[in-house]
């Protein structure tokens, strides 16, 4: 975090340290400080801030690091959002399936923060295939902008000839592409009969009752999480509460997905907004792990409990079932 610092002007440095301290959040209030005393426009500080969150990753398999920023819901009218960090995580001796991308990680950030929607992001490269597919579970048909710097752009995307000056030179440090460009023809919820998005605010709860009354601090957050968990094709609503030795805790929701393997279960959902955290807790510090969840046709059980043997030897998986009157 502080070498990525010396990247931004002395003038700004303490709001571009807050994210750490809050989560890989920059406030709106913040960011709109930032973008008047730089004299640049959101966008722009999205693809600034990509290193900056790439210094989260965790890529212990490929040692490729990659962040992403993702912008939230206009506040106010005035042009400034929330601005959430991501970063990828992968799992030793799991497979890759399993690995956490960036973008993924920026958009449950979001998510958990109680974000209504993302209206753009920002990443160092055009997405991945499973990253595209991702994303149109939150942007639908709704245009969504990705944004690139000018140098990873290549003529398959847009005709960078447009994006130069009379001497050659970039016009713009960034390009942006909309995620139908860069997903033909995509296969989505409305497909499958869902006429809702990820992220959306109307989702509502999933009214999960646990099978067993629980008074347990943490069996209640991950219940939380399941609640807000979004699972329109299988029903298999599911959240997961990690409680550190310090007293910390961080939940996570199932996010599923249209096309299926772009789905992030909730144990990397809520290990992901730890990574994000500071100080930067070592999956030493794990102390519990609750899993709540309605089983149906699939479960997010097995999962959870391969992923964390990946993290810690010692801690065992809480797992607890619950029901819902949406069956």
């Amino acid at each position: 975090m502080k070498n990525n610092l010396i990247n931004f002007p002395a003038e700004v440095r303490d709001d571009i340290a807050s994210i750490s301290d809050n989560g890989g959040v920059l406030s709106a209030e913040r960011c709109k400080r930032v973008c008047q005393k730089l004299s640049i426009n959101i966008e722009s500080l999205m693809v600034r801030l990509v290193p900056l969150a790439a210094s989260y990753s965790n890529p212990s398999i490929s040692s490729f690091q990659v962040g992403a920023v993702a912008s939230g819901v206009e506040k106010e009218g005035d042009g400034s959002s929330n601005l959430y960090l991501g970063a990828n995580f992968e799992f030793e001796n799991q497979a890759l399936c399993y690995s956490v991308h960036a973008e993924q990680s920026a958009v449950s950030n979001a998510w958990l923060h109680d974000e209504p929607g993302i209206t753009a992001i920002a990443v160092s490269a055009p997405p991945c295939g499973h990253c595209r597919q991702f994303l149109y579970e939150v942007a639908g048909t709704k245009p969504f902008p990705i944004l690139l710097p000018s140098a990873s752009v290549n003529s398959t995307l847009v005709d960078v000839s447009d994006l130069k000056t009379t001497d050659g030179s970039m016009a713009s440090d960034f390009v942006s592409v909309d995620l139908s460009q860069l997903l033909p023809a995509a296969f989505g919820p409305l497909d499958l009969g869902c006429e809702r998005l990820l992220m959306e605010q109307d989702f509502g709860s999933n009214h999960l009752k646990l099978t067993n009354i629980n008074d347990d601090d943490l069996v209640s957050k991950a219940l939380q999480a399941a609640n807000l968990s979004y699972a329109p094709y299988t029903l298999n609503f599911a959240g997961c509460a990690l409680k550190l030795t310090c007293g910390k805790i961080y939940t996570g929701r199932y996010a599923e997905n249209a096309a299926y393997n772009p789905s992030l279960n909730p144990f990397s959902a809520a290990l992901s907004k730890m990574v994000l955290s500071i100080p930067p807790f070592g999956l030493e510090n794990i102390e519990r792990v609750v899993l709540v969840e309605c089983p149906t046709k699939i479960s997010q059980r097995d999962v959870t409990q391969s992923l964390l043997a990946a993290c810690s030897k010692v801690v065992k998986l809480e797992y607890h079932t619950a029901f819902t009157e949406l069956q």
